[in-house]
């Protein structure tokens, strides 16, 4: 199948422009007869699309709101990041000195990166932050648990939990049902934004089982590869095969590892009526003549839930912004209004971590929320003082990110 203008050649779902491309993708076999484009370039053609061999090339240079890479040999390279975006996030970071700070935003309808701020005071060298996947998921995991609930149709947003001992107390006594000490109500909708422990423990003890929530969790792409330029660690998930392993870890307190870029994954398959786009940040890449070597196309990587399910997510999601756990993040600035008559859905997550030690913080969100268009992971890592929390970084990302442009075609919708 040709490619648009007939100048590109279908291979594995990208465009792959010019012969010489297609004859130099990795194991093509060729590789004495032509010369490569991209040598003396961090770049390689594979058959996933494009990867990075190194270290990126520094992102100091824009070109239309975009980063642009020059290269000696004529190549040029796009970057999907929007820059503003990038730069806004990166002096926040800055500003507050995080310990640790991790901002990912994606266009949940391409895959597109559109932002990768990665920032440590304690670690100024830190590579490759928003690939890692030792961080503790924590309650972001309760999209999975709520995902398949919802999807198995045991339960729905409306459906109330009875509990008692509060809404973060997490052991036998309070996850086993006990009607005479069961006097508290709470729907999920309220306990998703509220991050309810008790109640997604009950949950899962009362409608799943250790191998449905497993592949939920695969369903979205735990314990799998994703396909990025450059090399993301899997997010490992274990369930211990036991009612304390499940309800443990559909509340948020398994061994659950989870990078911010799959993070944002996650929200933008939600956001994407229950579609997960294969992510990209190389947008397109040219010889010296202008000829396209490369362009990234929008790629669904899979299906994850249905679009029914999704939506009921997303609006459950707008209550943990409206009156959950991220409601003081999200109060109107009176410096400003941006956000102004943007619905903002998200899911925050909190717990200790050991790699790096610290205290986490989470919050994967999207807007806005009738028809995303952007979808941002913040995880942070403070120390005993909390310097900021993911919510407010969050709140920070979309300020940035709906000004001008992006604020005047929302406003026209």
């Amino acid at each position: 199948m040709r490619a648009a203008g007939g100048r590109g050649v279908w291979v594995a779902g990208l465009i792959v422009f010019g012969l010489v491309s297609l004859l130099f993708l990795e194991g093509g076999g060729l590789g004495g007869f032509f010369e490569d484009p991209l040598q003396n370039t961090p770049f390689a053609l594979v058959e996933e699309g494009v990867r990075i061999k190194g270290a990126l090339p520094p992102l100091d240079h824009t070109e239309r709101g975009k980063y642009v890479s020059r290269f000696p040999n004529g190549v040029t390279a796009v970057y999907t990041y929007d820059a503003a975006l990038q730069q806004a996030m990166e002096n926040y970071f800055k500003r507050y000195g995080v310990p640790y700070g991790v901002f990912v935003a994606m266009d949940p309808n391409t895959g597109r990166v559109l932002a990768s701020v990665e920032y440590s005071a304690d670690n100024p060298r830190a590579e490759h932050l928003a690939l890692r996947a030792t961080y503790p998921a924590a309650s972001i995991f309760k999209l999975v648990t709520a995902s398949a609930a919802i999807e198995e149709k045991k339960a729905n947003p409306e459906t109330e939990i009875t509990y008692h001992g509060g809404l973060y107390r997490m052991g036998p006594r309070n996850w086993i049902d006990n009607p005479k000490r069961d006097k508290l109500k709470i729907t999920i909708a309220d306990a998703l934004a509220k991050s309810c422990n008790v109640a997604f423990a009950k949950i899962a003890l009362r409608w799943l089982d250790v191998p449905t929530l497993q592949s939920y969790a695969e369903r979205f792409q735990f314990n799998r590869a994703i396909p990025f330029e450059l090399p993301m660690q899997v997010s490992r998930m274990e369930i211990e095969n036991s009612e304390r392993g499940l309800a443990r870890t559909a509340a948020g307190f398994g061994e659950v590892g989870l990078s911010p870029l799959h993070g944002a994954m996650i929200g933008s398959a939600i956001a994407n009526d229950g579609i997960m786009m294969s992510p990209c940040m190389i947008d397109q890449l040219s010889d010296a003549n202008g000829t396209k070597l490369y362009e990234c196309q929008p790629k669904i990587f899979s299906t994850v839930i249905s679009a029914e399910t999704a939506q009921s997510l997303r609006e459950m999601m707008a209550m943990t912004v409206i009156k959950g756990t991220s409601r003081k993040a999200f109060r109107l600035k009176r410096r400003g209004a941006t956000l102004r008559g943007i619905t903002i859905g998200g899911k925050t997550g909190s717990l200790t971590g050991e790699d790096p030690p610290g205290k986490y913080s989470w919050f994967v969100g999207m807007a806005p929320l009738e028809d995303p268009e952007i979808v941002v992971a913040v995880m942070l890592i403070n120390h005993s003082k909390w310097k900021i929390k993911a919510s407010q970084a969050a709140r920070e990302g979309f300020d940035a990110y709906f000004q001008g442009e992006n604020l005047r075609k929302v406003a026209n919708q």
